[in-house]
């Protein structure tokens, strides 16, 4: 029996969660299934729903599996086409945006918004440089600055990352996958939120059970990050004949981005506006859904050019 074969059932890893978000998620899944398009090489998983030439495109963090936004999708699809996407494997930031434009081309997509977090939003921000026409705004939410700047002790940090490749190409995925789910979920959240997102935890689980695989991961955090701190390619004002709105999403206790950073992403964008969830640090927007989807639903309407 393989590794893929021993992986928990949904039912197993589900026991710890509540009933109905469970069932939340089970509707999501029966109304929306992931649509599989093959980029080049690479296949992008992509939830879809809506139609139209404009669409909000959210992008996730490390984990890399795009579900993650489906209570956002949810709730933003009324008014705006959303479009979560999965990442593949690429080598650095600006493949993954190769890759993204040839997908939202093959989706019929001439103007986006994107909603990314952490290293989404290292995508996103590549994105906007390379095409600006095509980006209306960026939502930003938990995430870095590799800018000209950055205190070399962080940028050092994340460079390091890239040593991590060898040790997570050789481990057993079974083991690796495991202690990643559990790093991934006890390491940002905060004790007295634990019992509270227990569902995030099952769904975290899952996700690196059966939704994260060794390559995919192993590019994105250890070597697409790596590669662009090592440039810090971004620059207060090289964004300056952008004619969109950004939105930094900030959250209290950030488990990866020092104020230093938040600091130096601020001077990025100055004219961005700005908003804050409470003490979840990159589990605020599953920790404060409700209040993250508000906010990202006045950032869309603030967008110049009316939504529907």
């Amino acid at each position: 029996m393989s590794e893929m074969q021993q992986a928990r059932t949904f039912e197993t890893i589900y026991q710890i969660a509540p009933e109905a978000a469970v069932k939340r998620l089970q509707g999501f899944r029966e109304r929306v299934p992931a649509q599989n398009i093959e980029i080049g090489k690479n296949i992008y998983p992509v939830w879809n729903i809506g139609e139209g030439e404009r669409a909000a495109i959210f992008l996730p963090s490390g984990m890399g599996h795009g579900e993650v936004w489906f209570p956002y999708l949810t709730a933003i699809a009324p008014e705006i086409r959303v479009v979560a996407v999965s990442l593949a494997v690429n080598k650095t930031i600006e493949g993954y945006c190769r890759d993204l434009h040839a997908l939202f081309e093959r989706l019929g997509l001439k103007r986006v918004v994107l909603i990314a977090q952490a290293i989404g939003g290292l995508i996103a921000q590549s994105y906007a440089r390379l095409y600006p026409t095509q980006v209306e705004g960026m939502a930003l939410c938990m995430c870095g600055a590799p800018a000209k700047g950055l205190p070399e002790a962080i940028r050092q940090k994340w460079v390091e990352r890239k040593k991590l490749a060898p040790r997570l190409f050789f481990a057993p995925f079974k083991v690796m996958r495991q202690r990643m789910a559990y790093q991934t979920f006890h390491g940002m959240c905060p004790p007295e939120l634990e019992d509270m997102l227990s569902f995030w935890r099952a769904f975290i689980a899952e996700t690196y059970e059966y939704a994260v695989y060794k390559r995919q991961y192993i590019a994105l955090n250890c070597r697409a990050v790596p590669a662009i701190y090592a440039k810090l390619p971004y620059a207060p004002g090289d964004l300056a004949g952008w004619a969109g709105k950004t939105l930094l999403l900030e959250a209290e206790s950030d488990q990866y981005y020092p104020e230093e950073e938040k600091a130096l992403l601020r001077a990025l964008y100055p004219d961005a506006r700005r908003a804050t969830l409470g003490k979840g640090g990159q589990l605020a927007l599953l920790a404060e859904e409700r209040e993250g989807c508000r906010i990202l639903l006045g950032f869309l309407r603030e967008i110049a050019e009316p939504i529907g």
